[in-house]
């Protein structure tokens, strides 16, 4: 029997984005979600005009707090919460991906062209081999091509449905005309660059539009806010509720400790575990529910986890820690390994 390694996913080498564009992708995903919530708290109902977009824009980035010179960018989001659920409902045999050329690494890319765009060779340099592989798989129509005027001779041959376009801003400007007269779902993925060489986008979205089926009742996890109320455990009041009242000196020492620095990745993690392990076992749209005895074995695993970085330091013989002198350090190592151990227990008891 013999074994076949999976192709290596191709990486994109890290470029800036334009100007008009966010070059943090946290930024870009914030933005994303500010348009999400806004266009369903609205009632946002497309094909929006441009009017319309431009209102919801001005409101979005107002939102956000972010500088007018993401509008254009902060629109096409916009658009593109408007027309997701209507994508949703599209067969992916109805649909059209439009991938431009110029995502390829160009000095070294094998593709010829025809009257239709690049024909991919498949030779693994780039995305656009992965997305077309599995695009076509699911049924798409690809096209490895650019500009507005085959997105409207596609449109008019009758057999698309929806769009899902992956192109610089300007020229999904140009295309908007053209689907907002045909009043089809419409989507895109705004590159990060406009120079047409060599150029990136956030591939985790492209791939998140391709799959998009109303049949995937799968509940998404908003990883922000887990992130941001798992952190929210680690305060006096909320460990004591989850706790229990520190009842000795030891264990006032381990509580200090257990809320001292840290990303509370482990506890993080674990939640994100739970939370999508849940869903699975609700019925569709049901959000999962963080209970108390989720909190507790959060906490046991930070406990677990900041017990060993006490030992961890005293057997490495490390002075700091967070910054700051490490426990043993700070109480000396016979407290130090007494706390540690009573991290330990308390991990257990959790």
């Amino acid at each position: 029997m013999s074994l076949q390694l999976p192709v290596q996913v191709p990486k994109q080498t890290y470029r800036p984005a334009q100007s008009n564009i966010p070059d943090d992708k946290q930024v870009r995903l914030r933005l994303k979600r500010i348009s999400e919530n806004y266009v369903h708290k609205v009632g946002a109902i497309p094909p929006l005009t441009l009017e319309e977009l431009q209102e919801h824009t001005c409101a979005i980035l107002a939102e956000a707090s972010l500088d007018s010179i993401y509008k254009d960018y902060a629109s096409i989001l916009v658009s593109n919460a408007a027309w997701r659920d209507s994508l949703a409902k599209i067969p992916y045999d109805r649909r059209l991906l439009l991938i431009p050329k110029c995502l390829r690494v160009e000095e070294r890319c094998p593709a010829p062209f025809d009257e239709f765009g690049l024909l991919c060779k498949e030779c693994g340099l780039c995305s656009i081999q992965d997305l077309t592989v599995e695009a076509e798989r699911l049924g798409y129509a690809v096209l490895v091509a650019e500009g507005s005027a085959i997105v409207r001779s596609m449109i008019e041959t009758g057999k698309i449905e929806a769009v899902v376009g992956v192109s610089c801003i300007n020229v999904l400007e140009k295309c908007f005309p053209h689907i907002e007269a045909a009043a089809i779902p419409g989507v895109a993925i705004p590159l990060l660059q406009d120079d047409c060489v060599n150029t990136t986008v956030d591939l985790d979205w492209v791939w998140d539009l391709i799959h998009l089926t109303s049949d995937d009742k799968t509940y998404r996890l908003d990883l922000d806010t887990i992130k941001n109320e798992v952190r929210g455990w680690f305060n006096k009041d909320s460990i004591n509720t989850i706790m229990g009242k520190a009842e000795d000196e030891t264990a006032k020492v381990a509580r200090q400790w257990l809320l001292k620095g840290g990303n509370r990745w482990r506890p993080y993690l674990a939640t994100c575990t739970y939370m999508a392990l849940e869903s699975d076992r609700r019925q569709a749209d049901s959000k999962p529910v963080l209970t108390a005895a989720v909190k507790k074995a959060a906490v046991a695993i930070e406990c677990f986890h900041k017990a060993s970085l006490i030992h961890d330091d005293i057997e490495d013989g490390d002075e700091q820690r967070y910054g700051s002198p490490a426990l043993h350090t700070k109480v000396g190592v016979p407290v130090a390994l007494n706390v540690g151990d009573f991290l330990v227990g308390e991990g257990y008891r959790l």
